[in-house]
């Protein structure tokens, strides 16, 4: 089943927000997000998505200690990413494969369980602020564009999916996306609401890339 994925989340969508918490998973907007949801707790939570006709999720960061807490409500990064379901499959086995398409950065207040066995949240989107230069902004996509070289010469089909047309911002989300690795680091362009600012930061993530790949490769 197909959704089409441009529709912004209602005011309504956003009061209560189903929240899918995931260890080493930070949400970009511009983003594709395939998951599999096998847990009961999220099962469920799928299905009263279907029931209701809801396609809003928000996904967020488990913070540090997590393992400690997992099957009760452990701890959230507050800034999570959102979208909506683009794509369903219900497997045989009661299991959901989706497709997430990113929407908004968003901050969550997470809501009483009311019962659920899940958890929701109020989600408030985050605008961002301000514009990258352009010469910083054709840093970031030179430096990506190199490190995406790199990349091709393990994986020849690898494709960088960023183009010149988006804005700076989406852009930065996007190369970020493909290429930065650490969860910490993620989720720090992910809290990065100046533009200039996420710009310059995923600058120096994928050029530390480029460096270790550079080294990689170099002759001993």
């Amino acid at each position: 089943m197909e959704w089409q994925p441009s529709t912004p989340l209602s005011a309504e969508e956003l009061a209560k927000l189903p929240v899918f918490p995931l260890p080493r998973v930070v949400f970009f907007p511009g983003t594709a997000l395939p998951l599999h949801l096998f847990e009961p707790r999220y099962t469920r939570m799928m299905e009263e998505c279907l029931d209701r006709g809801c396609t809003a999720m928000a996904v967020a960061l488990l913070a540090p200690g997590w393992e400690d807490n997992y099957e009760g409500n452990p701890e959230i990064y507050e800034i999570a990413g959102a979208g909506r379901i683009v794509a369903h499959q219900e497997r045989a086995d009661g299991t959901h494969d989706v497709i997430l398409h990113g929407l908004n950065r968003v901050r969550l207040y997470e809501l009483p369980s009311d019962g659920r066995p899940y958890r929701c949240a109020r989600a408030e989107p985050i605008q961002d602020s301000g514009s990258a230069s352009a010469g910083d902004v054709m840093a970031m996509m030179a430096c990506a564009t190199r490190v995406a070289a790199k990349v091709r010469e393990r994986q020849p089909d690898f494709a960088l999916q960023v183009s010149t047309e988006l804005a700076p911002a989406r852009a930065a989300d996007v190369i970020a996306d493909q290429l930065v690795v650490s969860p910490e680091e993620r989720q720090q362009i992910l809290e990065t609401i100046d533009v200039q600012k996420r710009v310059e930061l995923v600058t120096r993530c994928t050029a530390s890339l480029l460096a270790q790949l550079s080294e990689a490769h170099a002759p001993s």
